[in-house]
């Protein structure tokens, strides 16, 4: 009391004070803060709501509405460009939002809340036997973040998670629950589904599951050259191979991106006879995190970890059995846990029409090394073309190839990390593919448009949908404007 009438008292004898304080308490020092994995999208918001329930959500719409400020939604927050943020936004997290609603055994089927990760679903449904059937590597994600970005996975028969899509309840702009199926709300489905959270929140989403079989891993090295035909004949062509993925050797020597090792996993079509708890790969986090953060700091620590992982994984894939949610686990924490002031761990991804795998890669070896890329790992996936979305990445089938390097923060890097993209996203479009749209905005306007042609589409609807542009993000804000 004696506090208040201080500050009462200075009010009065002094205005001048008065003005500072109204100055002071509405500054940006006091708005919210928040940033991405990529480290370089800090963006001022005006609100965080923890959503718990779809009461939360429809409070946040109708405070939107009255008070003209747009909704951006994040799960984990590992898109890199902003794509979960936006200036002044009430920011939705949803990951308290993460129950499971329904499971049907007999159809194979679940329902969950859209801020549930694919590893609790994991926990949950493998009690049943029941298996994720496409899903974003690795498990940290939230299905509603996967859905938004139509992520794949290492099952390239099941392709990218919207194929694993039964149906999904939104709520709109105007705060209308909505029920959207491939036959009901054909529109939104196509444009929610690889949309980037930009017609309304998910609710919640019933996913076709499969049987947690038992699979064989196998581990083969082959070089680049020779790796289009290999996989045709012993991967694609062998109907009882489910998943695969491949490493390229990021050793900066004459075998760079060259040398390769593969991972593949057989179906057995055999049930284990009890269910077999889930492994937890991230006990491995106390040896693999200093051999990868060996491999951070030049080449003779890549060189290290390239023979490491050979002969280790060698002995670990060759003719190992393990179950389909065990498969699809991976260590991440290892390198998703890499935090500095100064650097961030970034991911690119392009996608090459797969008889020009060896032409990109080709191109992509000098960019690499006359930039002086921390390039930490590149990953190769199969993804078959996608037709059913309004903006696929793949519009025919295609290898993904993933890179995951180590950027040094600073304004003069940055602008060359965008000039490089940029040659490299020139590169893929002139071979008939593409690049992805969760990492950063460096792509030109042309390229954009170029890329991802469905973009006219998306703001057509967006005026049926969200006319006010409620639901926004500063992906949308760069591009489609």
């Amino acid at each position: 009391m004696k506090y208040y009438w201080n500050v009462k008292k200075l009010i009065s004898f002094h205005p001048l004070f008065e003005m500072v304080l109204i100055l002071v308490l509405s500054s940006s020092s006091f708005a919210i803060t928040l940033n991405d994995n990529g480290q370089i999208s800090a963006t001022q918001v005006s609100r965080v709501i923890h959503v718990k329930s779809e009461t939360d959500i429809l409070n946040a719409i109708q405070k939107a509405n009255n008070e003209h400020v747009p909704i951006a939604i994040m799960g984990r927050q590992h898109s890199q460009g902003g794509q979960s943020l936006a200036f002044k936004a009430i920011e939705l997290d949803m990951l308290s939002f993460n129950r499971i609603l329904r499971v049907d055994q007999k159809k194979k089927q679940v329902t969950v809340q859209s801020g549930i990760t694919w590893g609790d679903l994991q926990k949950y449904i493998n009690r049943y036997n029941l298996a994720i059937k496409s899903m974003q590597s690795p498990n940290i994600f939230t299905v509603g973040g996967s859905m938004s970005v139509n992520a794949h996975g290492d099952d390239f028969r099941a392709g990218a998670v919207g194929n694993s899509m039964v149906a999904f309840n939104i709520l709109l702009a105007n705060g209308k629950k909505v029920s959207v199926t491939p036959t009901v709300n054909p529109k939104l489905w196509s444009a929610v589904i690889g949309g980037y959270g930009l017609f309304g929140v998910v609710t919640d989403v019933t996913l076709q599951l499969t049987d947690n079989v038992l699979l064989v891993s196998q581990y083969q090295a082959i070089g680049l050259d020779d790796f289009a035909k290999y996989f045709r004949e012993k991967v694609l062509n062998k109907k009882d191979v489910t998943l695969f993925y491949a490493h390229l050797n990021v050793v900066p020597d004459v075998n760079f991106l060259q040398d390769m090792y593969v991972i593949t996993y057989v179906d057995i079509k055999k049930l284990p006879n009890e269910v077999i708890p889930l492994d937890n790969p991230d006990k491995w986090n106390a040896i693999l995190t200093p051999i990868f953060n060996i491999s951070r700091h030049g080449k003779l620590g890549k060189e290290w970890r390239w023979s490491m992982e050979k002969r280790i994984f060698k002995k670990i894939y060759n003719s190992r059995v393990v179950t389909r949610n065990n498969a699809m686990e991976k260590p991440v924490k290892f390198a998703s846990n890499h935090y500095s002031k100064y650097n961030a761990d970034w991911l690119q991804e392009y996608f090459i029409p797969v008889n020009q795998l060896s032409e990109f890669i080709r191109t992509l070896r000098p960019i690499i090394l006359e930039n002086n890329i921390n390039l930490l790992n590149v990953t190769i996936r199969y993804v078959p073309a996608e037709s059913n979305i309004i903006l696929p990445y793949a519009k025919k089938n295609c290898f993904a190839v993933v890179l995951y390097f180590n950027q040094d923060l600073s304004v003069s890097a940055v602008k060359n990390a965008k000039s490089w993209t940029q040659k490299l996203i020139d590169a893929a479009l002139s071979m008939g593919g593409n690049y992805y749209l969760p990492y950063q905005n460096f792509a030109s306007d042309a390229q954009f448009k170029r890329a991802y042609l469905g973009y006219e589409k998306i703001i057509e609807l967006k005026k049926i949908y969200d006319p006010k542009n409620i639901f926004t993000n500063r992906l949308y804000q760069t591009y489609f404007k």
